[in-house]
């Protein structure tokens, strides 16, 4: 039975296959990551969307191989057009799966909060040199978007459950401190 699955889901991939739309997402890879279209990283994600195409087949080996594809590309720094063209390319083996959204939400989502995190720090930064209250709050604050956005990027990934439970807590102790910098100083310290 599971051999009769696996044969149907493989038939059903290769009826759908298009070798140039393929391609095209290689190429993609490639320029994104600055390689040669048959470099490793370029290799594992091409074998990953692959593995999600299988499982949007039906492959009982491949349900959920989504996860793992929009992981890698969320940690790759891709460009939202390569998601867009990995999306495209997925919709022909089950146009409306839910799990072609998951992956280019998941995806896209790491991808914003990773591109997001530098510009986050630069500005902490810049707010730590506020020689004022309202300075202090402002890098507290700051400083638990940072605290927050990895945890939301842990979340997504499925990762490290006890590295995002430390980074909510540590987001959490910077919160509460930007509120009693405001309640210390401000004149009105009750809004």
């Amino acid at each position: 039975m599971t051999h009769d699955l696996k044969a149907a889901a493989m038939q059903h991939y290769h009826d759908r296959f298009d070798a140039a739309q393929y391609n095209v997402v290689g190429e993609f890879l490639a320029s994104n990551l600055n390689a040669d279209r048959d470099e490793s990283r370029v290799v594992d994600i091409l074998i990953a969307l692959q593995n999600m195409a299988f499982g949007l087949c039906d492959h009982p080996d491949y349900a959920d191989a989504w996860h793992s594809l929009a992981v890698q590309c969320g940690q790759s720094f891709l460009s939202f057009h390569t998601v867009d063209a990995m999306r495209d390319f997925l919709r022909r083996f089950a146009p409306d799966d839910v799990r072609i959204e998951d992956f280019e939400a998941t995806a896209k989502g790491m991808l914003r909060a990773y591109s997001g995190l530098d510009d986050l720090k630069t500005a902490t930064t810049h707010a730590n040199g506020v020689h004022s209250w309202q300075g202090r709050m402002a890098y507290e604050l700051l400083a638990a978007v940072d605290y927050l956005t990895q945890t939301a990027v842990q979340m997504l990934a499925h990762g490290d459950e006890n590295y995002a439970r430390e980074k909510l807590h540590k987001g959490m102790n910077r919160i509460t401190g930007a509120l009693y910098e405001g309640i210390r100083h401000s004149e009105q310290p009750s809004l």
